[in-house]
């Protein structure tokens, strides 16, 4: 037992209750989840990713063997996500968690590269919040994108709104 001003905090091995009987917060219960991109593990929060992302939604919907431990329980058996990198991935949960969790100076995205990363992995995933966040940072005056990377990045992720303003800038 230790004593912190005026709280007590008992630690379980000093109690006889068992974790069944607790009642877990509705809000402040987090469950975690572990992935593996490339060959660094994440663990975050589920639920981000679980409310924005068809995607990650659909894929935790998917009954799980009985028998089997649970993948992204814990760093032995992560979630592997192929074909994206590790830094694109970073640059989406920064997105993802300050948005969530407020404006955390240390999750700030300020470059360009790291808001095509998250427009590269909204789309894929159908985060469309995230999309639509990643799109109006870059069509900012904040981007650094001339009409060509416009025009490549409208054709490449579906941006309808970008595309014809862009190729006429072009042909002026």
């Amino acid at each position: 037992m230790f004593f912190i001003g005026t709280v007590t905090i008992v630690l379980m091995a000093d109690s006889t209750t068992t974790t069944s009987e607790y009642l877990k917060h509705p809000e402040l219960y987090m469950e975690t989840l572990v992935l593996l991109v490339e060959n660094c593990l994440f663990k975050v929060p589920r639920k981000p990713l679980e409310e924005e992302s068809v995607v990650f939604r659909d894929m935790f919907r998917l009954p799980q063997p009985k028998n089997e431990m649970i993948e992204g329980r814990d760093d032995t058996r992560p979630v592997v996500l192929h074909g994206i990198s590790k830094d694109e991935f970073e640059c989406l949960l920064k997105a993802l968690l300050c948005r969530q969790h407020g404006q955390n100076k240390g999750l700030v995205l300020h470059f360009t590269s790291q808001w095509i990363s998250v427009l590269k992995l909204s789309t894929m995933w159908e985060c469309t919040s995230l999309r639509t966040a990643a799109i109006s940072w870059l069509g900012s005056s904040s981007a650094t994108l001339g009409d060509v990377e416009k025009v490549a990045l409208a054709m490449q992720y579906d941006i309808k709104g970008w595309l014809l303003p862009s190729l006429l800038a072009l042909a002026q």
